[in-house]
């Protein structure tokens, strides 16, 4: 049966009078000088062999006339020295001439001798097609493979003329189906290793690069063609709706003695409406609308009456598991009924590699296609097996040698173009290579049926003795094994990877990273399910290099301009009362870069404040549903600045006795009541208000024209550059997953724990200068100092 995949067609054939030119060309070179008579020997092997590809009556007498050029003795006795550093110091494709003369001279026609003169002259062909086309090293690959065959004396040089046939049907796909027969007799012999250790065994590697070699000089891959289908859309992680269906009602209520995954109820999860707050001249972006969400909650829209003796199926009874169980929390047991192994993940694919190399059955072999591209995209299996979804540009980007999906976060689009020196990150897109075989493979064959996958899934539970196998356990294999195996790795990654919709992790939005960090925990999800080595992973190579993730992170550099640029606003201040207002807002900035908070209104109360002990108690969802309380540990560079402010307020208030309303106001503060620490005066001077986001915004805009939320952004995606563990600043930032709030009842962390992020603070604060940054308690003089 011919191995010639369909997607390869033939290369037009160059004529004679080009291939003479190729020759005469190199024949040009120093290394021939004098040597006319070998080049054109050369020339004349050649066109005996391409006479031999095009006419069945010339290949019958290829090996005679190839005799016949070398009784001539084309190459000079001066050349014919067989010593090793004698040989070397020629030109290659001279080498193999000379090595065929030497055949002649030194030995008696046998059909030995013939087999070897014939494939020495089709190495000669196709090193001069890949001159022809360009092909350096694959030109030299097949030229030197031949070249030790003959001259060395190793077994595992010379084993190759046993396997060879003698003279082969001159014919291209012929030559290459028997080359590739050579291949699977070592996969037979060596049925025993990994494919990796495989790959490395000598004569492996000399058939492989013969091959790979002839193949490049004879056959171009054509470009698949893929039929549109106009309702597939880009991966947008911003366009996934905020009701997000978990399962859908089974219609059949048949015999569900294969099938693991009929029976389940009509379940969705949802969310509640995220509140946030308006501000004149702001808009509220996606990624803040989304940093509001309320953690989801299942709800059953109806039930199901199943017939008498059947029960529901694990993964259904986790549907409610799944939010309000403590195996949700990262940090917990691995206790996640969905959840299997390491190990079963091992076998599942171990088993879908061997089923798309080897099965016998087709209609095996593509489920296992398909099943293998959903494990390692996490890709679902009902839209792979979409026509026309495979290959569609929105999502795949297939070229000739190198394929991979693409998503986008759908963040917010900046109003200005990228600036290295301003913003951390420069583009939202997250590429996952994928096998380029695997892709030839499906587009050129047929889809399965669901059906098909449902018969194949029945058929693998058997094979690897795993009953609760089924396509949700595999296609969320990739995230599993990202976020629970994969050292140094996180569900934070595992979310970016595997396109969790935004809804349901928005840390996303307020993160930074390396292309080829993604790439690295990826490559290493891989290797952990590669435990066989089956799987060959040479396709993952490096992306250029860009910073993916939040639009509005900025730099610590930029940030601690803007810094010294609020303290010289405030320092410019031309009366007590802008003094006061500019220094309150100056605070209201380092609160925020310095704890991560929402900047939203009314933030930082007395009562939640503890400047002795160093922490934060937070709640800043405003008009929540829930209230779920945080705890943020404090620098001692911000407690100090606070309790500067502190005094400052109090320094106020001494010096504005008579104005009653404001002396009340800053009372309330000293004695720690429920109230704002952080006051603007009114326009008037006669009250202190709560800071507003807003007006943060309209004081400073001369300096940063931004929505202050940007110091959200900032915060976060330092705390991972300083290598805080994600757990953590999940649990600092407010972006933990359901029922792991670290104040909650089900919390896996300690206060310990969180209070060690302090320290992180504290360097932050060091990088941006605000160590140095004092608040005079002097109001005959309002400034700041940097001492």
């Amino acid at each position: 049966m011919s191995t010639i995949k369909s997607h390869y067609h033939l290369r037009d054939v160059p004529s004679l009078d080009v291939i003479k030119q190729t020759i005469n060309h190199q024949g040009d070179h120093d290394d021939f000088k004098n040597r006319e008579r070998a080049v054109a020997a050369i020339g004349d092997i050649v066109a005996v062999v391409q006479e031999g590809y095009c006419n069945a009556d010339h290949q019958e007498q290829l090996i005679n006339k190839v005799i016949k050029i070398l009784h001539e003795r084309p190459v000079a006795e001066r050349d014919m020295h067989i010593g090793r550093s004698e040989l070397s110091e020629k030109p290659l494709i001279m080498q193999v001439l000379i090595l065929m003369q030497n055949i002649m001279y030194k030995r008696r026609q046998t059909v030995r001798l013939r087999q070897k003169l014939y494939w020495l002259a089709i190495a000669l062909h196709t090193a001069v097609l890949l001159m022809y086309h360009g092909k350096k090293t694959h030109m030299h690959n097949i030229l030197m493979q031949f070249k030790l065959a003959q001259f060395s004396k190793a077994a595992t040089r010379t084993w190759i003329w046993r396997e060879l046939p003698e003279i082969p049907e001159q014919k291209v796909d012929n030559i290459l189906i028997s080359l590739q027969d050579v291949s699977k007799r070592l996969a037979i012999k060596y049925g025993d290793r990994t494919q990796k250790e495989f790959l490395k065994l000598p004569d492996v590697r000399q058939i492989n690069k013969i091959i790979a070699s002839y193949q490049d000089a004879h056959y171009v891959k054509k470009r698949l063609k893929i039929e549109p289908n106009n309702q597939i859309k880009p991966i947008s992680l911003a366009n996934q709706p905020v009701l997000l269906a978990v399962n859908n009602v089974q219609n059949d209520l048949g015999s569900n003695d294969e099938h693991f995954e009929d029976f389940v109820l009509e379940s969705q999860s949802q969310f509640y409406t995220a509140m946030t707050e308006s501000y004149e001249g702001l808009t509220t972006t996606y990624e803040e609308s989304i940093d509001h969400y309320d953690p989801p909650f299942i709800s059953y829209e109806v039930t199901t009456d199943l017939p008498k003796g059947l029960s529901f199926p694990l993964q259904t009874i986790d549907l409610s598991l799944q939010q309000n169980h403590i195996s949700q929390q990262e940090l917990a047991l691995n206790s996640n009924v969905r959840v299997l192994p390491k190990s079963s993940y091992q076998r599942i694919f171990s088993a879908l590699c061997q089923d798309t190399q080897f099965s016998t059955n087709t209609s095996n072999r593509d489920c296992a296609y398909i099943l293998l591209l959903s494990m390692i995209t996490a890709l679902p299996i009902k839209s792979l097996t979409i026509a026309g979804y495979i290959g569609h540009p929105s999502i795949f980007k297939i070229g000739l040698n190198r394929s991979y999906i693409q998503h986008s976060l759908g963040i917010t689009k900046r109003q200005e173009a990228f600036d290295g020196s301003k913003y951390e990150n420069q583009l939202d897109i997250i590429k996952i290579p994928v096998p380029q075989w695997l892709i030839d493979e499906i587009l050129t064959g047929e889809l399965p049926s669901d059906n098909d996958i449902q018969e194949y899934l029945t058929y693998l539970r058997a094979k690897i003795s795993l009953p609760y196998l089924s396509t949700n356990r595999i296609e969320t294999a990739l995230h599993v094994v990202l976020s629970r195996y994969t050292p140094n790795s996180n569900a934070h990654i595992a979310d970016l990877i595997c396109r969790t919709p935004a809804s349901q992790a928005p840390a996303m939005y307020y993160s930074s990273h390396l292309s080829e960090e993604i790439l690295s925990h990826y490559k290493l999800a891989l290797s952990i399910f590669n435990q066989d080595n089956h799987f060959d992973m040479s396709y993952i190579t490096p992306w250029h290099k860009y910073t993916l993730g939040s639009g509005f992170a900025f730099t610590p550099n930029y940030v601690r301009e803007i810094i010294t640029e609020l303290q010289a606003w405030a320092d410019s201040s031309t009366d007590a009362n802008t003094h006061f207002n500019r220094i309150s807002i100056f605070v209201w900035f380092v609160l925020c870069l310095l704890t991560g908070v929402r900047p939203n209104n009314g933030i930082g109360l007395m009562s939640d404040i503890d400047l002795e002990a160093g922490w934060l108690m937070i709640d800043d969802k405003p008009n929540r549903k829930s209230k779920s309380h945080r705890l943020i540990p404090l620098c001692s560079t911000l407690i100090r600045l606070l309790s500067d402010y502190r005094s400052y307020l109090i320094g106020y208030q001494l010096n504005n006795l008579l104005k009653q309303e404001i002396s009340e106001c800053i009372d309330e503060i000293r004695l720690g009541n429920e109230i704002a620490l952080l006051r603007l005066l009114s326009e008037n001077f006669s009250t202190l208000d709560v800071i507003k986001r807003g007006d943060a915004y309209h004081m400073t805009k001369d300096i940063i024209d931004t929505d202050p939320y940007w110091t959200r952004h900032f915060v976060r995606t330092q705390l991972e550059r300083l290598g805080v563990d994600m757990v953590l600043i999940n649990a600092v930032v407010g972006h933990e997953k359901a029922r792991q709030h670290a104040l909650g009842r089900f919390s896996s962390l300690s206060k310990h724990q969180i209070k060690q992020v302090g320290d992180q603070f504290e360097q932050l604060a060091e990088t941006l200068g605000l160590k140095e940054i004092n608040i005079k308690n002097n109001h005959d003089e309002w400034s700041m100092s940097c001492s």
